[in-house]
């Protein structure tokens, strides 16, 4: 990932690039410097990957600092950027002269950006090209009806008993999201609100759209009108997801079970993507379509993972036929205990933390297994018999 600055004396300008900057994935730290001459950095301080001048006013000073920092480090990527749309051709010639080799002018297109950084990635060439930050497990349900919410929410609740790790669980289910209702929160605010907020988007706003169950586990909410998503453009939602890949260790998608071709830019953000299904014959019908259609989208079939959730051990027969027709491994079996994550969802809570409960196992497992960390099981009887524990005391 880059390293990468915001030069403005504007503080609405800086926070509009910095958030400009965490949208596109593709920069790990973003620090916010200042034009006056006295605080220019020093020889020898590190200078960042990208620095964006921005060039509202006093354009002398930003020429300065522009060329100050081009001999401090002449493999600086130096933006400069102009709040008006059209700008006069002295200017970007200025702009050269001092060392900036791009220019962006308002509105900032996503791509472009984008485009600017993955250039400069590529000139630098490929023994320096940075990591990907993939931290987005995205969670799809083959049809209606297979849990696939439930199986969001209890994977994301085991995420967040990581300890010193930061979770966030965003809800893009269609047409209505369904997390806050398991979770028993009224969040005050959406993925719309997100939307709507796209131009300022970054990690501190995002922070504050977020609500954090008692779990640890931080929020985005789904929508609760259906008509809502008429102002929800699907291809704004991958910066909303590059945002929060930058501000937490772990985030989970609920993707529902809607979606299209014009969601391939979002699935493509995931280190993983997990496909909801029961193993029944509408269920496995589906689910060799999803791997279909996944598949035309161009993602690695790595990177997809078959979730079985329900599961009977009569059911082995029709999966191990299914594996061999599919040539795919199936990655978990989640039992069947009907009766008790019903009450987990009518009650709004996550399944207990009894380690010896062999759903709560399952999840604990899974997440494991998708991040690599080894979590330690709870000894502490959890969420729902505290809930229910809690009801007979008063």
């Amino acid at each position: 990932m880059l390293t990468a600055s915001v030069a403005s004396i504007v503080p609405k300008n800086g926070s509009y690039l910095r958030a400009c900057l965490e949208q596109t994935g593709l920069v790990k730290s973003i620090s916010e410097w200042g034009i006056d001459p006295a605080k220019h950095p020093a020889p020898g301080e590190a200078v960042p990957d990208v620095v964006i001048i921005d060039l509202t006013r006093e354009m002398e000073p930003c020429f300065d600092f522009s060329a100050h920092l081009r001999k401090l480090r002449p493999s600086v990527c130096l933006v400069g950027y102009s709040p008006v749309q059209n700008p006069s051709p002295g200017l970007l010639i200025q702009a050269m002269r001092s060392g900036m080799q791009e220019f962006l002018s308002h509105p900032i297109e996503a791509s472009w950006l984008r485009e600017i950084l993955q250039r400069y990635i590529q000139q630098r060439g490929p023994e320096a090209e940075p990591e990907v930050v993939e931290k987005a497990i995205m969670v799809l349900g083959g049809k209606g009806g297979v849990g696939t919410t439930t199986v969001a929410v209890n994977l994301a609740v085991q995420l967040a008993a990581i300890g010193g790790k930061r979770s966030v669980l965003i809800d893009l289910a269609r047409p209505l999201g369904l997390v806050s209702l398991l979770l028993d929160l009224q969040p005050r605010f959406s993925v719309r609100a997100a939307i709507e907020n796209l131009e300022r988007l970054d990690s501190y706003l995002l922070a504050g759209l977020l609500t954090r169950h008692k779990s640890g586990l931080e929020v985005l909410g789904g929508v609760t009108d259906p008509d809502e998503w008429q102002h929800i453009p699907v291809t704004a939602l991958p910066r909303v997801v590059n945002v929060a890949q930058n501000c937490c260790d772990f985030l989970v998608v609920d993707m529902g079970t809607v979606y299209s071709s014009e969601w391939s830019p979002m699935l493509h953000l995931a280190r993983t993507v997990l496909v909801v299904t029961q193993a029944d014959v509408p269920g496995l019908w589906a689910l060799e379509r999803h791997l279909s259609a996944l598949a035309s989208y161009g993602l690695d079939p790595a990177r997809i993972q078959i979730i079985i959730n329900r599961f009977h051990r009569q059911d082995d027969e029709a999966l191990k036929a299914f594996e061999k027709k599919a040539k795919r491994a199936i990655f978990a079996r989640i039992p069947n205990d009907f009766r008790r994550v019903s009450m987990a969802v009518n009650l709004g809570a996550p399944l207990s933390w009894d380690h010896n409960d062999p759903l709560v196992a399952k999840f604990r497992q899974m997440a494991s297994q998708l991040v690599g960390v080894t979590l330690q099981a709870e000894t502490k009887r959890g969420s729902i018999f505290n809930f229910l524990s809690s009801i007979s005391a008063r």
